[in-house]
Parts: C-alpha cells; structure tokens; sequence
C-alpha cells in the first residue's frame, strides 16, 4: 500500500525509497549504478544532503536530509517568484504558501533524477512503459531512534536480501563510503557524529 505524499520541508530528514514494476530490475550491470548516482548528484544534492543509501537490483532507500530554508530560497530564487506569481490557490497565509511551493519545487527535483534515469534506461535496453513501481516514497524520520534504525536497515540491505554476507561488501551502499576514505555523495561527517562515532557505526546492527 502506498505511503501518504507527505511534503519535503526545509531542514526535514526522510527515508525515500521506491521498487521497480513487477519482476524487472532497474540496475543490471554496475554503469547503471554508476549512472544513477550521477543524476542524484545532478539533481538531489542541490536540494539535500544524502546521509545513507543503498541501490539494490530492483528497489533503493536513502536517507536525506532537504536543505534549509535559506538555501532553498536562494537555489529557486527566479522559479519560486515565477511559480507565486501563477499560484491559483486559495492559500492566503503567505508562510504557507512558501513550503508549498518549495515542496513542489524539492519533489520536481526527485521527479526529474527518476525520470531521466527511466528515460535512458528504457532507451538503452529498448524498453517502454513505467520503470518504477510508483511515484517515490517517504516517510519522515522525526526521532534519533528512527534515524538510526533507518541507517542499519538501509546497510544490512545487501544482507538481509541474501547478496553478500557482509554489508560492506556491498559496492552500491554508502556504508564503506562512510566507513573509508574516499570521496562520496554522503555527509559522512554528520553521520558519523549522530551516531557518536566510527566505532559505534560499525557495532549497530
């Protein structure tokens, strides 16, 4: 069953996660992984810091964390005026018609990552239709306890579906990103603070 579309906020922490349609996979070989990370730096991390992720053959989870409202108001400055000026809403509280704009403008954002991506893919292997099973999914994640678990779940991914024995064998997560030296997509440093420590990273299970 499908989770409510619940908005982006500034400064807000969510679990977006998402599955391919039926029995298909949208990564089958490791440029299609590559591939997709590369339009999630194109178009996610203006709008959000990436804290955990993991791509599996058929379905990925992130963790993210949406920008501050300055930020986002300087990203979308030219759009944000254009789409209040078009606004036809009944909305007369003007604070609230700004987070409703934002959230429509972060949500175009995720809408266009996945939608390129499904473009090139379905042109590479000569597929047509949806590629993914519905619209991105998110839940907001509003408790350190949420934040951590969502952080395990989303390492032992590999795990838990039987890919690998071990999570940082896993090439497609953010786990060895954090845990080693190389540049990454991953606020690795933020992550490594919430959970107080390389040490205490490893442990959680």
């Amino acid at each position: 069953m499908p989770y409510p579309k619940i908005s982006l906020e500034p400064d807000g922490t969510y679990h977006i996660f998402n599955h391919a349609v039926g029995r298909d996979n949208f990564f089958q070989n490791e440029d299609n992984y590559i591939f997709f990370l590369k339009k999630i730096k194109k178009w996610i991390l203006p709008v959000a810091d990436i804290l955990a992720y993991c791509l599996m053959p058929n379905h990925f989870h992130f963790v993210i964390r949406i920008k501050s409202l300055n930020e986002l108001n300087e990203l979308f400055a030219g759009k944000f005026e254009k789409r209040k000026r078009s606004d036809k809403s009944n909305a007369t509280d003007s604070s609230k018609s700004q987070f409703l704009i934002l959230n429509d403008l972060v949500t175009e954002q995720f809408s266009h990552c996945f939608n390129s991506y499904a473009q090139a893919y379905n042109k590479t292997y000569s597929r047509k239709g949806s590629l993914f099973k519905q619209s991105f999914q998110r839940k907001r994640v509003d408790t350190n306890e949420y934040f951590h678990r969502a952080i395990c779940y989303i390492h032992n991914n590999s795990v838990s579906h039987g890919f690998t024995e071990k999570r940082e064998d896993w090439k497609f997560s953010s786990y060895s990103a954090i845990t080693g030296n190389k540049p990454s997509l991953v606020s690795k440093d933020e992550v490594l603070e919430l959970f107080g420590g390389l040490e205490n990273l490893g442990n959680e299970i």
